[in-house]
């Protein structure tokens, strides 16, 4: 395999939260031995996990763990190895707020926004929005629970609920069955989320590298799913991220996307800039977004979507999971 890149370890884990295991293995190098307290850490998180999915299940609330440790265990066979800056969590929106109550006995606090007390403001929270966040001011570590997997309507609703339904797969971990996604389904859903972000965490990029070379799945089958959610542009743009940065990576199964090449100047920016996003380019980030998936209702609901968010006073950069 062509050397990586990019160099700098301290840049790598900072900027692209890489562990330094990942590292390592990007650069050929042994150095995550010294780096034992991120190991620890790590750990502490899975045990986190573990603790929290079990109080879920003590409650009676069906949930599906998203990337984080379980994501780690399927391409590493090591649940701490894929560093994970939050852990999600999607559930049904009324068994959001028993397991806000289940976070706040644990010491967690909301970010950013509170669950709301009245109910019209909840109904509201629940249509136009996607998750909330909570973090634990002494462990460090970050709780996203999910209503829906997408915040932006790129294919209709009942195809989406019809698509998470048909291609659910359990995983058996630590002696407890978690309910996931399909080989096909969970791939896509890595390349939607890494690409509405521009890639923006090379994290995100390394973790379909390692599916694409640790992992078979049926390609027909991922095809199927990309035509239904409309993700072709998605697909394409994460085809040529992989081929600038991982020259001998495998691909995805894909047609040319006119617009491409636009797309992955954008992703290029987005994955050598600084830790932040100016005014400016969260505009540019807006305009990329918006061109991410056709169709009308697609762009209503992200222009739409911004014009709540300034409204709410909610507009202002969130660090990417």
């Amino acid at each position: 395999m062509p050397d990586f890149p990019i160099k700098n370890r301290e840049y790598l884990s900072s900027r692209h939260r890489l562990s330094h295991q990942q590292i390592d293995t990007l650069l050929h190098e042994k150095y995550a031995k010294n780096n034992i307290a991120e190991k620890l850490g790590q750990l502490f998180q899975v045990g986190e996990f573990m603790e929290l999915t079990d109080a879920f299940r003590e409650a009676d609330i069906p949930f599906t763990p998203i990337k984080g440790p379980i994501l780690s265990y399927k391409l590493h066979n090591d649940a701490s190895l894929r560093y994970s800056h939050d852990l999600d969590f999607l559930m049904a929106s009324q068994d959001v707020k028993k397991a806000i109550s289940i976070l706040e006995k644990k010491g967690y606090v909301p970010s950013i926004f509170s669950w709301p007390s009245n109910s019209i403001e909840e109904q509201r929270l629940i249509k136009f929005n996607n998750q909330i966040l909570f973090s634990h001011p002494e462990h460090q570590i970050s709780i996203e629970l999910h209503w829906r997997l997408f915040k932006y309507n790129f294919a209709p609703s009942t195809v989406i609920k019809e698509v998470l339904e048909t291609n659910a797969e359990s995983i058996k971990f630590n002696n407890r069955n978690f309910q996931g996604f399909n080989k096909e389904l969970e791939l896509l859903y890595l390349i939607i989320h890494g690409g509405l972000h521009g890639w923006f965490r090379l994290k995100w990029l390394v973790d379909i590298k390692d599916f694409l070379e640790k992992t078979t799945f049926d390609a027909e089958k991922f095809t199927q799913l990309v035509t239904k959610l409309n993700a072709s542009r998605m697909v394409a743009l994460c085809n040529a991220t992989l081929a600038h940065y991982f020259p001998s990576s495998p691909l995805l199964p894909c047609k040319e996307v006119p617009g491409t090449k636009k797309r992955l100047k954008f992703t290029i920016s987005q994955i050598e800039k600084e830790d932040y996003r100016s005014v400016v380019e969260r505009i540019e980030l807006f305009w990329f977004r918006f061109h991410c998936f056709p169709g009308i209702s697609y762009k209503w609901n992200i222009f739409a979507g911004t014009l709540r968010s300034v409204y709410n006073g909610m507009f202002k950069f969130q660090r990417t999971s």
